[in-house]
């Protein structure tokens, strides 16, 4: 659908027409994704499940990325970006109109599967872009590219809140993503790369590495921190606005409020990351933003109104806005393994933290509730303060 282009065209294209295929890019995963967020509180009454019984149900969205995210590691490599990219994008758009649609468990677990698969495949696929283009462009970039993720997640949501605020069906909403999707898409696409050059410089270390076919213990701090970040986003994003209606009130058409408010943050955050990398350095911009994120899920935790609720989540979005570009850089200028295989490992635990998450959330909120679920989150962001210490690479 999207790739008609050759392989040749991966020399003949502009940088910078590169450059904007990675953000579009970005942005379309931002956009499909964020754009659930709203219909979650109309599935789960559609579906009548409780807490626990909606996150078992979420997790068909972490199973299908956790089988998608390793495989898309190998495949990319003999098919490169822009063919994963394309078929992860088809997915979305059909299934997108599905969570509108389905007041069936199973049929809804097998669409939230392809979800997961499509989003953990395009989000493998266009880091490793990313890594590319910035290499080869000599400057950071990577704060720009996840601030057009976030940047599609603010128009995700803020457009299927609009839309449904004004008496829209959730299908004419989720329709309307799909169609500027779509767009964006034939934009976006046909520039990405077509071909991954393998690394040429690899440290001896990684032939160990090979051998024991187990990623570094670098990448796997790496990873973990990753898998935090995102696991508040997920919560952010799937569980926020349940959070609204169920301890505050709030009509499920205005639960998207408290991610439009997450995502505004995390979009302002990500934009201005590399002034504020050069300003406070990379290692102090990960301990900032670390104390700002679980601050700021503290304050969802402790607050008397809703309207507090907002401004914790505003604090959550902004903390966690550079921690994963960082973090993501620092994969691309290892030379322990690969980067298209240590981009896999941590894509693959931090989306995991992202789409997995949230299930384990609905599971453990059953029990002991989701304040407290979210005071358990807010701390393990703490914890990436100090795992920050042991993931330091110079850059090169």
């Amino acid at each position: 659908m999207f790739s008609s282009k050759t392989v040749h065209l991966d020399h003949a294209t502009q940088p910078s027409a590169q450059r904007l295929s990675t953000l579009l890019c970005f942005f379309t995963l931002g956009l499909s994704t964020a754009a659930w967020a709203p219909l979650i509180p109309y599935a789960q009454q559609r579906l009548h499940l409780n807490h626990a019984d909606f996150g078992t149900l979420l997790l068909s969205i972490g199973l299908g990325s956790m089988i998608a995210m390793p495989a898309t590691g190998l495949l990319i490599q003999k098919v490169g970006c822009r063919v994963i990219i394309s078929v992860a994008i088809l997915i979305l758009l059909l299934v997108l109109p599905t969570f509108a649609l389905s007041s069936s468990v199973i049929f809804m677990s097998v669409a939230l599967f392809l979800f997961g698969t499509a989003a953990g495949s395009l989000g493998v696929a266009i880091n490793l872009q990313a890594v590319i283009v910035e290499k080869n462009s000599a400057k950071s970039m990577m704060s720009q590219f996840h601030g057009m993720c976030s940047l599609g997640g603010l128009a995700g949501v803020m457009t299927v809140t609009a839309l449904l605020a004004i008496g829209l069906s959730p299908l004419m909403s989720a329709l309307a993503v799909c169609i500027l999707l779509m767009v964006i898409s034939l934009i976006a696409v046909p520039n990405s790369l077509s071909k991954i050059e393998n690394d040429k410089k690899i440290n001896p270390a990684e032939h160990e590495n090979k051998t024991r076919k187990l990623p570094s213990p670098l990448i796997l701090l790496i990873g973990l921190i990753c898998f935090i970040a995102f696991l508040s986003e997920g919560s952010a994003m799937d569980w926020s606005g349940i959070y609204l209606v169920s301890e505050y009130g709030l009509k499920p058409a205005f639960a998207g409020l408290s991610y439009t408010f997450f995502a505004i943050a995390m979009t302002v955050g990500r934009f201005a990351g590399h002034y504020l990398q050069r300003i406070l350095g990379e290692k102090n911009i990960i301990i900032y933003s670390a104390i700002c994120a679980s601050l700021g899920l503290f304050t969802v935790v402790m607050a008397p109104h809703w309207i507090v609720v907002l401004s914790g989540y505003s604090l959550l979005g902004l903390g966690c806005s550079n921690i994963v570009p960082v973090m993501f850089s620092r994969v691309g200028r290892q030379n322990i393994m690969p980067k298209a295989a240590a981009l896999s490992c941590v894509s693959t635990m931090a989306y995991s933290g992202s789409l997995l998450g949230p299930a384990l959330v609905g599971l453990t909120s059953e029990m002991m509730g989701l304040t407290l679920v979210f005071g358990i989150i807010a701390a393990l962001l703490m914890l990436i303060a100090f795992l920050n210490h042991f993931t330091q690479i110079k850059a090169s």
